[in-house]
C-alpha cells in the first residue's frame, strides 16, 4: 500500500460521522473508546481508513494478524472454502480439512498431540480446564498474578486484572488459586515456588495455567528456569500443565510456541488469535493420553472448527513456512529493541524497560501520561499502537510479521518524533 499518507487530521470527517452513527446503535461496553479511525481496507501491515489516511498498524487485530491484513493466500483459501460449503458442524457431517489442520498443529506442538477446535481463546481456555478437571477428577486450578485468559466466567476467574474486566461481574468460578508470576510486580522465582508449593500441597489442583510471557499483564518475561520449575512442581503433585499460547503462539515470540524456548512440554496448549488470521477459531492441543480420556460429545459446540476458518488456518501455516515468518519474528524483535534503545538514550528517563521474546516486545514508559502522549503523536503521524499492563505504561507490539525493515524504519521515524513530544 506504499507509505504513511495522511490526507486529513485524524480521526477524519468520515470516521467521526461513523462514530456518531455508531453511538446511536452500538452498545457502549463494546464501542470504540474514542479517537479511533474506521478501516476501509488493510494489506500486510497497512491500514487505510475511510478518509483515505494510510497507517502502519502495530495493533495487528489485537494479535490476530501474524501474516498481515488480507494475506493473498488466506483470502484465496477463504474464498474457495466458502464456495464449497459454509457450515455443517463437524460432529454431525465431518469434513477433511478439520483433520488436516489438527495434524499440522500436532506437528507444530511437539507431536503425540490430539487437537480440538473451538471459536475463541476464552473457549479454548475453558475447555482446557474442563479436560484437566475431567481427567484428574480434581476441581482446583492454579493461575498467576498478571494473567489474562479471556472474558467468559471461568476465564475471568483466571484473569487477574479487576478493572475493566472483572468488576461487577462476579461471582466467578470457584477453586481458583492465584500465585505470583516471577517478574510481575517484583515477584521472584522463590516467591512463586513458595506460594505454588503451598497451593499444590493443600488443595486438589487439576492444572496450572500460565502464559509463557504475560500479554495483557504487561509483556513480562519470567526467568528462563520458571517453566521448568512449574513443570517439576506439577509433576510432583500429579497436576497437569496448561500453557496459554493464544497471544504468544504462532511464531510471534520467535518460536512457534513461546514455551518452546524453555524446552518444557505442557500437557495442554491453548491456541487462538493468529490461528486463522482473525477468523473465529481456537484450539486445544494436548497429549493424546489426556485428550482421549473424556467420552464422545463431552466437548464441542455448534460452530467450533468452522470449515471456512479451518481453511484460513491451513493457509496461515503455509504462509508462516513459505515466508519464514518465525525467523522474521526474531529479526523484528532485535530491530524493535535496538530502535527503542536509541530513543531511550536520546530521551533519558522516558523509558524504564524494554523486554520480550521475539517480536512480542514491550516497552515500559516512566508514566502512563508519557506513553499516552507518545501514542497520540504517533497516531496523528500515521502509526497505530496499543498498550498493556494495568497502569497503561507498556507499549506492546503486535504488528504483522510481514512488516519489512523499511516499514519498521518508517515507524521509528514517527516514534522518534513522538518521543520528543512526550519528553
Amino acid at each position: 500500500m506504499g507509505s504513511i499518507h495522511m490526507l486529513t487530521d485524524v480521526p477524519g470527517p468520515r470516521s467521526r460521522a461513523l462514530a456518531e452513527q455508531g453511538s446511536r446503535s452500538i452498545a457502549r461496553p463494546t464501542a470504540p473508546s474514542g479517537g479511533e479511525v474506521f478501516i476501509a481496507r488493510g494489506r500486510g501491515p497497512w491500514v487505510e481508513d475511510v478518509d483515505g489516511n494510510r497507517f502502519l498498524d502495530f495493533t495487528g487485530g489485537l494479535g490476530c494478524l501474524v501474516v498481515g491484513h488480507a494475506h493473498p493466500r488466506v483470502v484465496a483459501a477463504v474464498q474457495h472454502a466458502s464456495g464449497d460449503f459454509l457450515h455443517t458442524d463437524y460432529s454431525v457431517i465431518p469434513y477433511e480439512s478439520y483433520g488436516v489442520l489438527a495434524e499440522a498443529i500436532d506437528g507444530r506442538t511437539g507431536g503425540g498431540r490430539k487437537v480440538a477446535f473451538f471459536n475463541s481463546g476464552a473457549e479454548a481456555v475453558e475447555n482446557a480446564v474442563k479436560i484437566a478437571r475431567g481427567v484428574t477428577g480434581r476441581p482446583g486450578i492454579l493461575c498467576f498474578e498478571g494473567a489474562f485468559h479471556g472474558r467468559t466466567n471461568l476465564a475471568l476467574a483466571l484473569t487477574h486484572r479487576e478493572v475493566p474486566y472483572k468488576k461487577g461481574f462476579g461471582p466467578f468460578a470457584p477453586e481458583i488459586h492465584r500465585v505470583p508470576f516471577p517478574g510481575f510486580n517484583g515477584a521472584s522465582l522463590a516467591d512463586f515456588e513458595q506460594a505454588a508449593s503451598a497451593v499444590l500441597e493443600s488443595h486438589a489442583i487439576a492444572a496450572a495455567i500460565v502464559e509463557p510471557e504475560l500479554g495483557e499483564g504487561g509483556y513480562v518475561v519470567p526467568p528462563t528456569e520458571f517453566l521448568a520449575s512449574l513443570r517439576r512442581l506439577c509433576d510432583a503433585h500429579g497436576t497437569l500443565l496448561i500453557t496459554d499460547e493464544v497471544q504468544s503462539g504462532y511464531g510471534r515470540a520467535g518460536t512457534f510456541l513461546a514455551g518452546d524456548q524453555s524446552e518444557v512440554r505442557a500437557d495442554l496448549v491453548t491456541l487462538g488469535k493468529s490461528i486463522a488470521s482473525g477468523l473465529p477459531l481456537s484450539a486445544v492441543a494436548g497429549d493424546a493420553a489426556v485428550m482421549d480420556v473424556l467420552d464422545p460429545s463431552t466437548l464441542g459446540g455448534t460452530y467450533v472448527g468452522n470449515p471456512v476458518a479451518i481453511a484460513a488456518g491451513l493457509a496461515v501455516l503455509e504462509a508462516l513456512d513459505d515466508e519464514d515468518l518465525i525467523a522474521r519474528a526474531r529479526h523484528i524483535g532485535t530491530r524493535l529493541k535496538e530502535g527503542w534503545a536509541v530513543i531511550g538514550a536520546d530521551h533519558s528517563g522516558l523509558i524504564t524497560d524494554i523486554r520480550g521474546l521475539g517480536s512480542m516486545v514491550g516497552v515500559e514508559f516512566v508514566s502512563r501520561a508519557a506513553l499516552a502522549s507518545l501514542r497520540e503523536a504517533a497516531f496523528r503521524a500515521g502509526v497505530l499502537t496499543m498498550t498493556a499492563g494495568a497502569e497503561g505504561r507498556v507499549l506492546r507490539h503486535l504488528m504483522p510479521l510481514v512488516i519489512t525493515d523499511s516499514e519498521l524504519d518508517e515507524a521509528f521515524e514517527v516514534f522518534a518524533k513522538a518521543a520528543a513530544a512526550a519528553s
